[in-house]
């Protein structure tokens, strides 16, 4: 059964939520993935001017805020009512924020829930101030999740022509969680969904599979998959066919 709205909030603005995010461990499902994420976030965290402002567009529990410390404002945005929620993003998915009000926009796993990414891009033009940057990131190869809906997924060259056509320029994008490691990180989704319909011993065999795999397993492949540190977070022209996670750094072009 769907979250509520209330339910989804209370979710994301969870102290979990933001432990997995910050501080992503071996046993957790997303560990590659996550960890990939705080990769990329991290030095855009570092870029951001020290005192300037920062809007996180579609925060949830806003769990990156704590990179952006030396930052002078944080703005925490979401269409989802939440305890870490500051300000309402409009239903269209646009916001009432001023014009070239922010020094940086983050966008952390919200693209796919908009129902009109250019629109959404061309809102992040709209907030940053001549020369700030944004930073988005979404899905590549992940698996359906609504939150409260999930619309679409990209390359990363579909990515790169969306932002030019908003008027973004890029600076950089990155495949993350690429090769071995997402095949890691999609084998946990695979085995976490084994069904059987009906019950009787296969739906017995394959729940005492998927127990053996979160204690066990997992944690193992995570280990291994964090020794493969070179297939984590990677440019976005290199060859790898195979990535769970986009990320495009871009700027309003100005100055």
């Amino acid at each position: 059964m769907p979250l509520s709205q209330e339910q989804l909030g209370q979710l994301l603005g969870s102290d979990g939520y933001v432990r997995e995010r910050l501080d992503p461990g071996l046993r957790d499902f997303n560990y590659l993935a996550f960890a990939d994420l705080l990769e990329v976030v991290r030095p855009f965290a570092s870029a951001a001017p020290a005192g300037g402002s920062v809007f996180d567009y579609g925060c949830g529990g806003a769990p990156y805020e704590p990179l952006f410390a030396h930052c002078g404002r944080y703005v925490r945005a979401d269409i989802v009512p939440g305890p870490r929620v500051q300000v309402a993003v409009r239903p269209d998915g646009l916001t009432d924020e001023p014009e070239a009000s922010h020094d940086a926009v983050l966008s952390s796993q919200v693209l796919e829930h908009v129902p009109d990414p250019l629109a959404y891009l061309r809102e992040c033009r709209r907030l940053l101030k001549p020369g700030g940057e944004v930073l988005v990131t979404t899905h590549g190869l992940f698996e359906e999740h609504g939150c409260p809906y999930d619309f679409q997924r990209w390359t990363i060259i579909g990515l790169e022509r969306d932002f030019r056509a908003a008027g973004l320029e890029v600076i950089a994008s990155h495949k993350l969680t690429t090769q071995i490691r997402g095949a890691i990180q999609l084998n946990h989704y695979f085995i976490e969904t084994l069904r059987q319909p009906g019950g009787g011993l296969g739906w017995a065999l394959l729940d005492l599979l998927r127990r053996l795999h979160r204690n066990l397993t997992r944690p193992l492949a995570n280990w291994v998959g964090a020794r493969l540190a070179n297939q984590g977070v990677v440019p976005g022209n290199d060859p790898a066919p195979v990535y769970v996670g986009i990320a495009v750094r871009a700027r309003r072009p100005g100055f």
